[in-house]
């Protein structure tokens, strides 16, 4: 008799397909998966850094003193529940008014004095727990998150990103009035000014405006090497510049060639309109301008999606946010 392994695929009995068709779906899942967690560790340092034992080993020592930590608030709820207790038994306690008021006080003033411990104990907690899975991260990339360096970067860059967009956009304006509206001077040159003038707006805007989009999300998510973003945002800044100062050159350069005939009577006469310079290149530089300032918003986002994973993006995408703060049950009264 053959084995049923060896039959066909037609003869095989049904039961032996639907196992051997999931058996085939699995390992392409698995596959997949492997190859995702693969990629993302390649693409995001910090995420094969959490998976070290120098992490590992940060996580347990801030949970050792997380512990401790919280064998202490438990101590000091159970205080304020006694104090509390304490305070609402002085209405029937028989007692003069101005004493029982002082009685009153005192218990409050220990009450509130609980509550403030008790505070700087969870806020101690939450301390210990981030910095104990971000310290290996820090250690090796010099920040403990996506945000930690949207954030360090947004402060050090930001002034002159600022600046940049705003001579940028004065310019492209005086220039695409200039274009449209003068009745003299080189309408090429000025088009390549305008053309540049929207690079040197484009860029630095994109990036400021991803830099605070940056900064908002969770601040221990993982990231992509800090080296190479800094590295391109650097390279995007000093092109910015250099776009805005080559636009500058070339308005100067269309008054250098401005040319005023000598009339019959021998007098000056008014400059004409020239088109000696080609202007459909510089709109094709103005659109690829766009056009890379979309991949990178693209790019930024791609990324986002594998470190973060599809539930994290759309919940991104529509401002959707899990509450962490406390809730009624955890609340503590005075």
């Amino acid at each position: 008799m053959t084995p049923p392994q060896c039959l066909p695929q037609w003869r095989r009995p049904s039961h032996q397909l639907f196992f051997t068709e999931l058996k085939c779906q699995l390992a392409r899942q698995f596959a997949v998966s492997t190859a995702c967690h693969r990629l993302r560790l390649a693409v995001f340092p910090s995420a094969a850094i959490r998976e070290s034992q120098d992490h590992y080993a940060f996580v347990q020592q801030g949970q050792d003193h997380i512990d401790k930590i919280q064998e202490e608030i438990d101590f000091c709820k159970a205080m304020l529940c006694q104090v509390r207790k304490e305070r609402y038994s002085i209405q029937t306690q028989e007692l003069e008014i101005q004493r029982k008021v002082e009685v009153y006080l005192q218990t409050v003033s220990r009450s509130q004095s609980l509550q403030a411990h008790l505070k700087t104990l969870e806020k101690d907690v939450e301390d210990i727990t981030f910095y104990s899975r971000t310290q290996a991260v820090a250690d090796r990339t010099g920040y403990r998150g996506f945000a930690d360096w949207a954030e360090q970067t947004s402060r050090t860059h930001e002034h002159i990103l600022s600046t940049l967009g705003k001579v940028a956009f004065l310019g492209a304006s005086l220039t695409y009035g200039a274009i449209f509206g003068s009745r003299r001077g080189n309408i090429g040159l000025m088009c390549y000014a305008f053309a540049l003038f929207d690079c040197g707006f484009i860029v630095p805007t994109v990036a400021l405006a991803l830099l605070k989009w940056a900064s908002q999300q969770p601040k221990d998510a993982v990231f992509a090497s800090p080296q190479v973003w800094t590295l391109l945002l650097n390279i995007f800044l000093y092109g910015s510049a250099a776009a805005i100062g080559t636009a500058i050159c070339l308005l100067n350069i269309s008054l250098l060639v401005l040319y005023f005939p000598v009339g019959q009577n021998g007098q000056l006469t008014d400059a004409e309109l020239q088109f000696n310079v080609e202007p459909t290149p510089a709109g094709t530089l103005a659109l690829g301008c766009f056009g890379l300032a979309a991949v990178v918003v693209v790019v930024s986002g791609l990324l986002y999606f594998l470190a973060n994973g599809w539930d994290a993006t759309m919940k991104n995408f529509f401002g959707r946010r899990t509450c962490r703060g406390k809730g009624l049950q955890d609340y503590v009264p005075v």
